[in-house]
């Protein structure tokens, strides 16, 4: 009896301690396209509106930032070319994930 009480307050602890380890690691905006602004460097910044009356928010890339473009990798300057060729900015979506402890973006997606 004592066996299977050990096991049981063994394994309540450790379901305690798993769920303290939650928290949020990236954010994910989505944002029409006419609401981004792309950096013109691998080491720039993104800018970006999370709503039409919030203010523009801007983040820092590295040069670990993905570019996807219809769910492929692209480098940067194909990413801005075809963004810059979408014709409906306002009703396209881009995706934008913010690691929130670097404060910097991992990637941006778009689907033309």
């Amino acid at each position: 009896m004592r066996i299977k009480t050990f096991f049981i307050a063994a394994l309540l602890s450790l379901s305690f301690a798993a769920s303290a380890e939650n928290y949020i690691i990236n954010q994910a905006y989505e944002i029409a396209v006419d609401g981004l602004r792309l950096p013109g460097n691998v080491v720039g910044s993104v800018s970006f509106k999370d709503c039409n009356t919030c203010e523009m928010q801007t983040v820092r890339v590295t040069p670990d930032t993905r570019y996807v473009l219809n769910n492929r990798d692209v480098t940067l300057a194909d990413f801005r070319t075809a963004v810059s060729t979408i014709t409906n900015k306002d009703s396209n979506i881009a995706t934008v994930i913010h690691h929130l402890a670097s404060d910097s973006i991992v990637a941006l997606h778009v689907v033309k």
